[in-house]
């Protein structure tokens, strides 16, 4: 039996039988359960891709060849086969193990790929600019290839014929939930009917490697008899499989078929989201893609009592405002990050999934606004930055009226640099006409998004964090003015605030005015120029980079109106970038603790 623990580089792998790769890829998955069930992480993803993942270290040279992983959730075998088993108990905790791909952290980490669909085209540049001796994989999975950018790529990629890209694709007709979308129904009709999927079988088993390029093309003649025309090989791709991505044997003898190809290869593998652990494998939403910690034996997540998180309150508020009037909901492939399964249920004709598609996410709810319908599009605050063009160009210039609702705003904790959302509020306030609201607090919540749908005449934005509360009963007919209000009154300076950050600087024990900026743009210059007038210092606290965003809007009306009092900014600087653990732990380290921040206010002051 292997200790992982005690892996230095994945050297050792090729010293292996196929019958120790077996028991090595039970040891990983009994290792990855029981350390994410103690730690959290991304589960499902990488206990699917066990059998691949030693499959691509046993056939090509690790210290050669290139693996690029998309997205890099999928990663975790990669991690323990070079050495890093021993740092799982740290997993996605401050100063501990990466939940990505992470360059810092080993000389086989080549690409941080945090957004999805990135690979294709990061291999097409490794591979124009690389040795033609090595082999660059991009290794693609979790519905990344359903992206526009993916798509991008491999029309780039397909003609590369001297260079021999290699993609394998991991169908496991998964993103985090069901797979979506017509590319999803065009690679079940490319799994194939029973009769080719048996001719297909026979001819790997009985074929010789030598001989395996002449029953490619007689395998390829018979596909054209059953099935329509293959995407990948219409791109340029010599395309092989479907293969079963979760029998190592077979694994290894069609990537060994594949490595020595002359032509750009597109390898297809299917495999079981979460095989081996029942739970995982029978979750058909998404609950084990990215789980907190859980109970081995029964796969129940720990959380606390009567807590709910501002994803599901915004859910459960769609659905009570459905009852007065009818909108849409549009969201890229967050039906179940975003809490959506039951207004997908109540109302199917109104909701839209589209699958890891942000840009298109963003035009499709610009065309429904333009029909004179109410539509709101939810994002994640990371995801929001890849549709930048849309939202400025589609939305924002043109004044339609959508409803963008973005989801963990602020630091997000152990995702990571690539999934803070602490760029959207600089992204967003430099687009015309666009409103940015910020709730402090889950009632507020309810009270912004009523009075974006009763009074929507431009584009609205309204931010909620990555952050749970006590459940409460709700008046979903609340109404929130945006205006700002003075929360806390004192003596020796002012702070303005947004968010859950508002709550938690009002108890902290200052003599100060707070106050609850609940508008980022516009400003409510009416209460601002009191705030200035009373020429007490101003300490503007906000979870964002602060460039573009509310401190640069208040320095900007003291210029312009000649105000004398000291403006000061806690956030984050430009260049920051924010690392992974829990939210404590990481707004600790950049100064947003309490603690932090009463002393960096008391040092102005003295």
């Amino acid at each position: 039996m292997i200790n992982l623990e005690e892996i230095k580089d994945p050297s050792f792998i090729k010293k292996l039988s196929v019958k120790e790769l077996k028991e090595l890829a039970v040891e990983i998955r009994k290792f990855l359960i029981d350390n994410i069930s103690k730690t959290g992480g991304h589960l499902s993803s990488n206990l699917g891709v066990v059998e691949l993942t030693i499959a691509m270290y046993y056939v090509f040279d690790p210290e050669k060849d290139k693996f690029l992983f998309d997205v890099g959730h999928q990663s975790y075998v990669h991690k323990i086969l070079t050495g890093r088993a021993k740092d799982f108990k740290t997993l996605r905790q401050i100063d501990g193990l990466s939940g990505y791909i992470n360059r810092k952290e080993s000389k086989y980490d080549v690409w941080e790929s945090g957004h999805s669909s990135t690979t294709i085209s990061a291999a097409s540049g490794m591979i124009v600019a690389g040795k033609d001796d090595e082999r660059i994989i991009a290794f693609i999975g979790d519905c990344a290839i359903m992206n526009g950018v993916a798509l991008e790529g491999l029309n780039f990629l397909g003609q590369l014929k001297q260079k021999r890209p290699i993609i394998i694709l991991n169908d496991n007709k998964m993103g985090i939930s069901k797979s979506v979308g017509a590319l999803t129904k065009a690679l079940e009709r490319i799994r194939g009917s029973k009769f080719y999927v048996f001719l297909k079988k026979v001819f790997n088993f009985i074929t010789p490697t030598f001989l395996s390029r002449f029953y490619h093309q007689i395998k390829r003649g018979i596909k054209g008899f059953i099935q329509r025309d293959n995407i990948f090989e219409e791109m340029g791709f010599n395309y092989y499989g479907p293969y079963a991505g979760n029998n190592l044997k077979y694994c290894i003898k069609m990537l060994k078929k594949i490595k020595e190809s002359k032509e750009p290869v597109v390898i297809h593998f299917t495999t079981k989201k979460g095989k081996g652990y029942a739970p995982s494998e029978n979750d058909t939403v998404g609950d084990f893609h990215g789980v907190g910690p859980f109970d081995v034996e029964t796969g129940i997540q720990y959380k606390k009592e009567n807590q709910e998180s501002y994803s599901k309150l915004v859910a459960d508020f769609l659905c009570e405002r459905r009852k007065q009037e009818q909108f849409y909901v549009v969201t890229p492939a967050m039906k179940s990050g975003s809490k959506l399964e039951e207004f997908a249920k109540l109302y199917p004709n109104d909701f839209f999934d589209v699958g890891i598609a942000e840009e298109h996410a963003a035009d499709m709810a610009a065309g429904i606004a333009l029909q004179n319908k109410k539509v709101v599009l939810l994002l994640y605050a990371t995801f929001a930055q890849r549709a930048y063009d849309m939202l400025l160009n589609d939305i924002a210039r043109q004044n339609l009226k959508v409803i963008i609702g973005i989801d963990r705003a602020g630091v997000v904790g152990e995702d990571g640099p690539t999934h803070q959302g602490v760029y959207d509020v600089s992204m967003l306030s430099a687009m015309p006409n666009v409103k940015i609201f910020m709730p402090k607090d889950d009632k507020e919540t309810i009270g912004l998004f009523n009075y974006a749908f009763n009074h929507l005449d431009s584009p609205i934005v309204i931010r909620y964090p990555r952050a749970s509360f006590n459940k409460n009963n709700y008046d979903y007919t609340y109404e929130c003015n945006p205006s700002w209000e003075l929360l806390k009154q004192g003596k020796k300076a002012n702070v303005i605030s947004f968010g859950p950050d508002v709550e938690r600087i009002t108890n902290i024990d200052l003599d100060i005015n707070v106050y609850n900026a609940k508008s980022i743009k516009p400003i409510d210059l009416d209460t601002l120029k009191t705030i200035f007038e009373n020429e007490l210092p101003i300490f503007v606290v906000e979870q964002v980079v602060a460039s573009g965003t509310l401190y640069d809007k208040i320095l900007n009306v003291k210029e312009e109106y000649g105000y004398k009092s000291k403006v000061y900014s806690i956030s984050f600087k430009p260049d920051t970038i924010i690392t992974f653990g829990s939210i404590n732990d990481v707004l600790a380290r950049y100064g947003f603790s309490n603690d932090e921040i009463k002393e960096f206010i008391e040092s102005k002051l003295k």
